[in-house]
């Protein structure tokens, strides 16, 4: 077995937004189109080695950030309880020669680099951390309340990202369809790489804010429901309560393994075998039922004093 190509990405991951996700695309862009035995092992942190190191419990719980990450299309397997520091004995143990994390430093309780004994061995790799995104910056956002209207405008840096997260499962060929406004050849901004067959296609609708576990779970049931051949189809709205921006969603909902198509802003009813509303309670019935944005937002409210001191302390500000 060829280990310089089975790569090892660690995080916390909470939210596991689309910087998270663009972090695990890259690594898996790392392993060159056509390797066979190549995978992209994603370890994730518990909440007592969260809570120990970084001095407060994630916003999402472990089996909740457990499931979301096992989601991403990009992840070959998903590794429950990795250790905060990462350790070469468990990169070796599970055949990995290089661990990879972005350009930043993460550090653990006593304020040591989490990968510098990785470096030491050269066994590290680096990839650019995604600008403009964050956990800390989500949580700033619903503790001042600042919510989105805008539309997506669609550049050639817009363009550049939906090529990459319409990628398939290893992150180089085209596979999701990517359409502004309605199902068709036309409004393709991404083309997939399948036939387009109205019969073959579910569709589901919403604004898919916070993309979460509790969302996934119904994009799953729609696929596993429906059987082989099925494309799933999601259009994604802006609503007025929207934290995340249009991209911001459309990239993260591209990031799962259950999805083949994004309709930007649907302005048709699409012509398909199904459709479907986001939160319909025929969907609601799963192990992370309860959760929805509201519950998320919550979440961060209900320990709004300890978030927002964590928050100044990382320089945010405009907290009343």
């Amino acid at each position: 077995m060829d280990d310089r190509n089975r790569l090892w990405i660690d995080g916390c991951f909470d939210f596991t937004h689309y910087g998270h996700a663009g972090a695990i695309l890259q690594a898996r862009r790392l392993i060159p189109k056509g390797t066979k035995e190549g995978a992209l092992l994603c370890g994730v942190h518990n909440d007592a080695e969260i809570h120990f190191n970084k001095g407060g419990r994630p916003v999402m719980t472990e089996c909740e950030r457990y499931e979301h990450t096992r989601s991403n299309k990009w992840c070959t397997e998903m590794i429950e309880d990795a250790p905060y520091v990462t350790q070469p004995d468990v990169l070796d143990a599970h055949h990995c020669r290089y661990v990879v994390h972005g350009d930043d430093i993460t550090t653990d309780a006593n304020g040591n680099d989490c990968y510098q004994q990785m470096k030491d061995m050269g066994r590290f790799l680096v990839v650019k951390r995604t600008e403009g995104v964050s956990t800390t910056d989500i949580i700033h956002r619903i503790l001042t309340n600042t919510k989105t209207t805008e539309s997506l405008k669609v550049g050639r840096r817009e363009i550049e990202a939906l090529n990459k997260f319409a990628t398939g499962p290893d992150g180089h060929s085209p596979w999701c369809y990517v359409f502004e406004g309605k199902i068709a050849s036309g409004a393709a901004i991404v083309h997939g790489a399948f036939e387009l067959s109205p019969q073959d296609m579910v569709y589901i609708e919403g604004d898919f804010d916070l993309f979460h576990i509790g969302h996934i779970e119904q994009l799953a049931k729609l696929r596993q429901a429906n059987g082989p051949g099925t494309r799933l189809v999601v259009g994604i709205k802006t609503t007025a309560g929207c934290l995340m921006t249009p991209l911001e969603r459309v990239l993260s909902v591209l990031s799962c393994r259950h999805v083949d198509a994004i309709v930007i802003e649907p302005t048709v009813k699409p012509d398909v075998r199904q459709s479907w509303k986001l939160d319909d309670p025929a969907l609601k019935n799963g192990k992370f039922a309860y959760l929805d944005t509201s519950v998320i937002v919550n979440r961060i409210l209900a320990e709004r004093a300890h978030y927002v001191a964590r928050n100044i302390k990382k320089g945010m500000s405009g907290y009343n």
